[in-house]
This record gives C-alpha cells, structure tokens and sequence, in this order.
C-alpha cells in the first residue's frame, strides 16, 4: 500500500484547465503583471492552474507546489512540452519553509485544504486531515505572502478566522456559503456554520512605534 506523504490534506488531485475564471479576472483587475510580479499556487495538482494563470499574467513568475511527486511530474513534463518557459517552476512539497518571507504577491490555496472523505460530514475530521496542520501552514503561506499580497482559499473545510494568522488578514470578498462541512480548532464538526472562503488580504505591516524624545 503506497505510504500516505505526510502533510496531505485532500488526496484527490481533481482539476481542470481555468478552472475558475471569474476569479481569475477579477484578481488580474487588482494585481499587477510586471516581470517582479510572483504567483503560487499552492496544491497545484498537475499544473493547470499554473499554466492557466500564465495565461492571465503574461509577465509574472509563477510557482506550482504539491505534495504530490508524480503530479509534480507532470507539471514538468508538460512545461518541457510546450517551451520550458523559465518564468514557471514546479516544486514538490507539502508546504513553503524553503520559500523566502514576503517574496509573494499572490497565494492561491483552493481546494487544498479539504479531504473527501469528509464529504459525509463525520464528527471528528482528525483521522483524515487536523486542524493543527491547516493552522501552521495557513501561518506560513501568511509569512511568505508580502504585505499587501493577495491569499485566495476556496473549499476550505477549515476556516481561516480560526487560525492564528486570521488578524494578518482583510477579506476583500468573500465567497457564496459553500457545502463543505466545517470542522473547528478541536477538529470537532461544527453543524450548520459557515466557511469563510475567499479574498484575503495581508495587512500592511505595522509602524515601529518610536521612543524618541526631544
């Protein structure tokens, strides 16, 4: 039996290419594209967001991740097929430590932090994916994310707000209640609350205050 990567939250790698492109556009209106301009899409799966937000963002530099070896695998091949454009790069991981603090203007996490077992809406979700997990690396995709940057999270069966970086963060639009169970810090269902999917923006950082005196 093949060993479950440690990090994994959903083990389906479900998706297709542009995939959401209303939301696409709508952060290609408030994002710039230029050559310094950097994308991650985290849990890219096989890569079609990431050749898809090429497509939006014709200048910037875009990073897919995934746990995934063999997605990963993928990813590459198709990139050495159509040109090995060096402004894409693919790298297999469960999470960003090896990413540089603020080098980010846009984080994607869609339907990533999730597990379709929890479709039936069981009790406790820690047998499959722990509320732990989604707070540390939601904490670290906030570190590598610039003031400013934009984080999208969709289908979340956790909610951000319940993370220790929630005050990190704006929502600048939220997404329409999804079916997604929801499971609390305790990793226990929480029946009939809403996620909070959507728009994230980091604050910026704040003013040192100064001990100066006259």
């Amino acid at each position: 039996m093949r060993r479950r990567p440690q990090g994994l939250f959903q083990p389906y790698g479900t998706t297709r290419e542009d995939r959401y492109p209303e939301l696409f556009q709508s952060i290609r209106q408030v994002l710039a594209d230029t050559p310094q301009t950097r994308l991650l899409s985290f849990g890219c799966s096989t890569g079609e967001e990431v050749f898809s937000l090429a497509r939006y963002f014709r200048q910037a530099h875009i990073r897919g991740v995934d746990i995934d070896a063999g997605r990963i695998g993928r990813c590459r091949a198709r990139w050495q097929r159509e040109g090995r454009e060096p402004r894409l790069s693919f790298v297999c991981a469960g999470d960003v430590a090896l990413e540089m603090t603020a080098s980010y203007d846009l984080v994607m996490a869609m339907a990533v932090f999730r597990h379709g077992a929890l479709g039936e809406s069981p009790t406790d979700c820690s047998a499959w994916i722990r509320f732990a997990d989604f707070d540390r690396v939601l904490g670290d995709l906030a570190r590598v994310l610039k003031p400013g940057g934009l984080l999208v999270i969709r289908h979340a069966n956790f909610r951000l707000g319940d993370t220790g970086a929630a005050g990190l963060f704006e929502c600048l639009h939220g997404e329409a209640a999804q079916a997604s169970p929801i499971y609390g810090r305790d990793d226990r269902l929480l029946p009939g609350v809403p996620g909070d999917d959507g728009i994230y923006r980091k604050r910026p950082a704040p003013l040192a205050s100064s001990n100066m005196t006259r």
